[in-house]
């Protein structure tokens, strides 16, 4: 109920922000990304791990190559998943935090990007349904399907009161493909 209320009242608002950033000046080299979250390592919870597993089988059934695992990007939506629990508003831009923007969390965790995207959600109960969430939003759906993007990283935080927001970053580095 909570979940297709915010789908109906966020979806378009979203949608506008399939948030691509434009590219920054040269980079340093950067280090290969892993491969895939293992749910047993790292802050990679088996919800998370879920959702990686299940983005990449919407991919599959669309042609399209795998997202692999990237730890920068990782962090990216973890510190968004957590800023917004911590301010209580499900948004892509949050003024009021130290990273307000998807490009100033890339800066800070130091990920040189040729192409950046970002999905959130709030208040869904589980991985099945917020993955079902971003495939019926065009904004969400666009993000997941983009053939150029190569990497993922997924996070979700709770609130004090209870709720969730979840945050999942697509990205490809600069200079790669």
């Amino acid at each position: 109920m909570v979940a297709s209320r915010f789908l109906a009242a966020a979806s378009a608002a979203l949608i506008t922000w399939s948030c691509t950033v434009p590219q920054p000046p040269a980079p340093p080299p950067e280090p290969a990304p892993a491969r895939a979250p293992a749910a047993a390592s790292g802050r990679v919870g088996p919800t998370e791990a879920r959702i990686f597993n299940l983005i990449n089988a919407e991919r599959k059934r669309q042609g399209l190559p795998a997202l692999e695992y990237s730890r920068q990007l990782d962090e990216m939506a973890r510190i968004q998943a957590q800023n917004m629990a911590r301010f209580h508003k499900m948004a892509h831009v949050l003024p009021q935090s130290g990273l307000p923007t998807l490009a100033d969390r890339a800066r800070h965790v130091g990920y040189m990007f040729g192409r950046l995207a970002e999905n959130v959600a709030h208040d869904y109960p589980n991985a099945q349904s917020v993955v079902q969430g971003w495939m019926t939003s065009r904004g969400h759906r666009a993000n997941i399907l983009n053939s150029d993007v190569v990497e993922t990283g997924i996070a979700i935080a709770r609130s004090d009161s209870g709720g969730l927001y979840y945050c999942q970053v697509f990205g490809r580095r600069l200079g790669s493909l």
